[in-house]
């Protein structure tokens, strides 16, 4: 009896996979589509409207916040500003247009990553040299875009501070209350600003295409012994 059970099951079987494989697929190709739309946004919003960044406050030791409740072992200091300026600063707008792109770019590749393989497995064939080298651009990618990105985005906060004439390089601290407060910026790159989590997902989806190309290898051998 179970016999006769197993074609209708694996029909059925065969049918949801297929289903799958093309819900997956739509949403990827929407999601997508969705994602270039927004670069294209986010990248004539930095252009067009007030350039705002967060920076870090260097303040005089003795002038902290006057709040309710702070005394004692308590201790309460300025941490950020926000600054908001229609000036053009060309140089920060494009560092922070080149970071947004990076992430949008990345999503974008991984959907069309995610189509091909929908593809592959729709056709029976994971194991092929294009989805090998989509899966290693994918992970360079992102670890590209877990070092950098960051980075231009405090370069960005870096320029802005500098072209707008703010006072302080955050190397020294204020003597004293009426020196006012510094920005304290840095334009040097620092592995620990990266996004480590993209980093360890580049990582792995490097070894997962080292993974395709060893499979690939074995399926060719297989279907040479036939």
């Amino acid at each position: 009896m179970s016999r006769d059970l197993d074609p209708p099951l694996q029909r059925l079987g065969h049918i949801g996979g297929r289903t799958f494989l093309l819900t997956v697929s739509g949403v990827a190709t929407v999601a997508g589509l969705l994602a270039v739309f927004y670069l294209a946004w986010f990248t004539e919003e930095t252009f067009t409207r007030s350039f705002f960044f967060e920076a870090s406050l260097v303040t005089p030791p003795s002038d902290v916040p006057d709040l309710r409740g702070v005394s004692g072992a308590s201790l309460a200091t300025y941490g950020t500003a926000i600054v908001e300026s229609d000036e053009g600063l060309l140089a920060p707008r494009l560092a922070l247009a080149a970071a947004q792109a990076l992430y949008f770019l990345l999503f974008i590749a991984g959907c069309a990553a995610v189509i091909l393989i929908c593809r592959r497995l729709w056709k029976n064939e994971p194991f092929t040299t294009m989805a090998h080298w989509m899966l290693l651009a994918l992970g360079t990618l992102a670890g590209v875009t877990a070092l950098i990105a960051p980075w231009l985005e405090t370069l960005s906060t870096h320029l802005a501070v500098t072209e707008l004439g703010f006072p302080g390089s955050g190397s020294d601290t204020p003597g004293a209350s009426g020196d006012g407060y510094w920005l304290a910026t840095s334009a040097e790159f620092s592995f620990q600003d990266a996004n480590h989590s993209l980093l360890a997902l580049g990582v792995v989806l490097i070894l997962l295409s080292l993974v395709l190309r060893r499979g690939r290898s074995m399926q060719l051998d297989a279907a040479g012994l036939v």
